[in-house]
């Protein structure tokens, strides 16, 4: 019995064996499939994530290119990485040009200290916003640009800026400057302007306590006379003539303007001698000497002068007030004894 069941039970051993071998690979196989399925599942996943990513890329290239801004791209070393259409086109150069040269090449020289400061703050995480400064366009003219830029950041290796061309808005807010401060007429300096001038001096001599103000009020005698026996265009002509005259003596430390009608005004940061006071005599001279030469008008030539009051802070005046009036007494002073001549305020005025 016991041989002839040798056999039988080696069979079944094996086919044991085998069952078992059998449910492994069966077990094995459906794990294989569902790991096949994970995998294509992560494939499709991958796929869609990197469909995704390559339109959002594609995106950020066509902003990139087609924005009306002007877009960069560049790096600490102080090279552009990247420029887009609109950036090449304000400046003028080609994006070849842009990139050859570091970048301060094209920055104003009053504009570089500035901005390499700015650009050191970009590296140590300071975001630079609205910063302006000027570049070189490829014409020789300078351009206003203004920046937008986030600094570096441990996720960031480079300087991504937004940048606008300001120069029309910088040379209307000069034209709207130029307007408010200067006299339509003869383009000098307005009363505004020329009073604010006076106070700030008379504020710096009262810090420094060294030199002079000294304010010359010119009137011109016989305008009135022009005006009615030539016209109103004849007058403005005149008035224009002596602007562009006083302009030509003015000298550094000087200013002048239009205060009134026909009334003028010179500022001067006087130094007195060394034997005291300051010398007023000089550039009075050169006023009536200036005003008094004749004017070519349409109907002939016409010939003026000038009364010529001045004051001196702190000589006689305490304020900007006090000295505005010695200098307008000491003018009419000048015309009550004749005109065409120059007056120092003294007391006796008074």
């Amino acid at each position: 019995m016991g041989k002839a069941d040798d056999p039988d039970n080696t069979i079944i051993a094996r086919l044991r064996e085998k069952a078992g071998r059998l449910e492994r690979l069966e077990g094995e196989l459906v794990a294989l499939e569902r790991e096949r399925e994970d995998l294509l599942d992560s494939k499709n996943r991958l796929a869609r994530k990197l469909e995704k990513y390559h339109r959002s890329l594609e995106e950020w290239e066509w902003f990139f290119e087609h924005s009306v801004q002007m877009l960069c791209i560049a790096g600490l070393d102080g090279y552009f990485r990247r420029v887009n259409a609109a950036f090449a086109n304000t400046l003028g150069y080609s994006r070849e040009e842009l990139l050859a040269r570091p970048f301060v090449d094209f920055v104003h020289p009053d504009d570089l200290s500035k901005t390499m400061r700015e650009l050191e703050g970009l590296g140590t995480g300071r975001d630079s916003i609205s910063f302006e400064n000027r570049y070189l366009a490829k014409n020789g003219s300078w351009r206003w640009i203004a920046w937008y830029c986030p600094a570096i950041t441990d996720a960031t290796t480079k300087l991504f800026a937004i940048a606008r061309d300001i120069t029309e808005d910088r040379r209307k807010e000069a034209e709207i400057l130029y307007k408010a401060s200067h006299d339509s007429l003869t383009g000098l300096y307005n009363r505004a302007a020329f009073e604010e001038s006076l106070e700030s001096a008379i504020a710096q001599q009262g810090r420094n306590q060294k030199g002079e103000v000294v304010l010359y009020l010119v009137d011109i005698d016989g305008f009135k006379s022009v005006n009615d026996r030539h016209g109103h265009m004849a007058g403005d002509h005149l008035l224009q003539v002596i602007s562009n005259r006083f302009r030509q003596i003015q000298r550094a430390g000087e200013m002048v303007a239009r205060v009134g009608g026909d009334e003028f005004a010179f500022l001067v940061d006087g130094t007195p001698e060394p034997s005291g006071g300051y010398p007023v005599e000089p550039l009075a001279e050169r006023i009536i000497a200036q005003v008094s030469q004749p004017v070519a008008l349409s109907t002939g030539d016409v010939t003026v002068g000038c009364s010529i009051g001045i004051s001196m802070f702190p000589g006689t005046a305490g304020d900007l007030c006090t000295l505005m009036t010695q200098a307008d007494k000491a003018m009419y002073a000048v015309k009550y004894s004749g005109k065409n001549g120059f007056q120092k305020y003294t007391p006796s005025l008074d």
